[in-house]
């Protein structure tokens, strides 16, 4: 699969601290990305930079093939790069149906977001904030997926799930990829995100440690050195 968004060589710096080095990464189009690695490797930084929502120090961002680094992220928006950060990103006093708009779903959008997400289509009427935790997470996935975006990145969906929402989120995740989204996924349960995934990459203190398909990580020493070796040096 051809690369749709790609980081090449990227720098990316918090308060002097070197969050990301030489990071180089490409998201094939119509495919999924799984983004894995410790707490504290560097993901969310990359998700952020290729979102346009931290300017990198070094490197370039692409799109397209277009070289769109440091672009603010309501233009990346406009291009079509949707972030869903980490936590439940919705109104929680709004209706899920006004979520929905604020998203700028519009007929057939709302159509399309009925169909990937039922339990949704059920509760339009419901204020947001209502919803369990799973149906929220699934409300913030449909608002990037109603904002039109090609390309959503998922920080760590799943986060605070009890293990039968886990199973919904991650279904709807791969429901997005089926309607042929390009889908860049950082994920805590590992196993479930290389089930969903056409390549993965692992970071480690700020650096890719692995690229490739996820069948070449079965066994492969560098999740071990990467996980416990973030508990070792915890």
């Amino acid at each position: 699969m051809p690369a749709l968004l790609a980081a090449e060589g990227v720098l990316a710096s918090y308060a002097g601290l070197r969050a990301l080095t030489d990071v180089t990464v490409a998201v094939p189009e119509g495919g999924l990305a799984a983004v894995l690695g410790p707490n504290g490797a560097g993901k969310s930084t990359l998700l952020k930079v290729l979102a346009g929502l931290h300017r990198p120090d070094g490197g370039r961002v692409l799109l397209r093939g277009e070289d769109v680094t440091g672009l603010p992220a309501h233009a990346m928006a406009r291009k079509g790069v949707a972030l869903v950060p980490e936590g439940r990103s919705v109104f929680g006093s709004l209706t899920v149906a006004d979520n929905l708009r604020l998203a700028g779903a519009r007929g057939r959008a709302f159509d399309e977001v009925a169909d990937a997400f039922p339990v949704l289509a059920e509760r339009l009427r419901q204020t947001a904030g209502t919803l369990s935790g799973g149906e929220q997470q699934m409300l913030a996935l449909a608002r990037a997926m109603a904002s039109g975006g090609e390309v959503l990145m998922l920080d760590e969906p799943s986060l605070g799930l009890a293990p039968r929402l886990v199973d919904r989120v991650l279904g709807s995740v791969r429901s997005l990829r089926e309607r042929g989204r390009t889908v860049v996924l950082v994920e805590q349960y590992v196993t479930r995100a290389l089930e969903l995934a056409d390549v993965a990459f692992v970071m480690d203190k700020g650096r890719v440690a692995f690229a490739g398909e996820p069948a070449e990580l079965e066994g492969h020493p560098v999740l071990e050195r990467a996980y416990l070796g973030a508990e070792a040096r915890s």
